[in-house]
Order: structure tokens, then sequence, then C-alpha cells
């Protein structure tokens, strides 16, 4: 019986999953392009569900888009969105956001906590511990203290479904 329910359980996944990966995949595409603005389309109210991926993808078309469309602070707000929920690329995304000071203000702390959660994913980031071993020459001992307290401290959260936007 238990192979049987294996089965089904791989075929319902084999099935749901180019659902999900669609819209995704299509963004993506959009993106190649150039067509930031149908990227950003279909990402939204993907994002707006509170899917990280589609989150940090969002954050991706804000920060690389060009003209109107490109918003710095924009890509911070939902590179944070989806890192408050693990997602480990906009972890290492708002860390370099947060070194420049770019879109956000400039916090080595914060900086030092998204780079070292980006780094301790499976797998790892190696960039990510490149750049957390970069910056703490940079930050006082007090500030490494803090920034490896909240490391210590921090759980992922998942966050309310946003209001639409746009």
């Amino acid at each position: 019986m238990r192979p049987l329910i294996r089965l089904w359980f791989f075929l319902a996944l084999m099935i749901a999953a180019p659902a999900f990966a669609g819209p995704i995949e299509n963004a993506n595409a959009a993106v190649q392009r150039g067509d930031y603005a149908a990227a950003e389309q279909i990402l939204l109210p993907i994002a707006e569900e509170g899917n990280p991926y589609a989150q940090y993808r969002l954050g991706l078309v804000y920060a690389e888009a060009p003209g109107e469309l490109r918003s710095v602070a924009e890509a911070a707000k939902w590179f944070e969105w989806a890192a408050l929920q693990g997602q480990p690329y906009a972890q290492y995304k708002l860390g370099m956001l947060y070194v420049k000071g770019d879109g956000v203000s400039r916090d080595y702390v914060m900086a030092y906590l998204w780079f070292s959660l980006s780094a301790r994913h499976a797998g790892g980031n190696a960039e990510a511990a490149r750049q957390r071993d970069m910056l703490a020459p940079r930050m006082t001992t007090g500030q490494v203290d803090e920034a490896k307290r909240q490391v210590r401290n921090w759980r992922p959260v998942r966050p309310e479904p946003l209001q639409p936007t746009r």
C-alpha cells in the first residue's frame, strides 16, 4: 500500500509543479527579453501572496529594470520580504544594499546579519560568507557582537499577504 501512496504523491507533485513553475519561468523569460514590465506583471500577484522566490525575483526586476520601473527602494522592500522568510538569494542581495546604503540606510550590522544568514543555507553561499568576512574589519567589535547575536536569534517569519501595491 505504501508504494502506491508514494506513487500518487509523486504524480501529484509532477502535475502541480508546472502550475507554480510556469509563471516564474514566464517572468524569467520576460526578463531575458528585457521586458521588465511583463515580468513585474507576472510576479507581483505571486509575490503579494507571500511567495518568497517570487518576491526575490520581483526585487531583481526593480533593481535591474531600466527607466521608470527601476527602483532600488522597491527592490529592497521585496528582498526584505523574501529574506525574512529565509530566501538565501534575497538575504545576500539585501546585505549588499545595506553595505552600499542603496535603497536602505547604510547599516553594517544588518549587512552582516543578512550575509551570515545567506551563507549558512544548505550548500552555503560562499560569496555571502566572503562579503561578510570582508565587512567585519570595517565594523567595531560591538557591531560584530550585535550582528552575531542577531544571527543566533534570527528565525524566519511568514508575513501576512500584502495588499496590491500597483
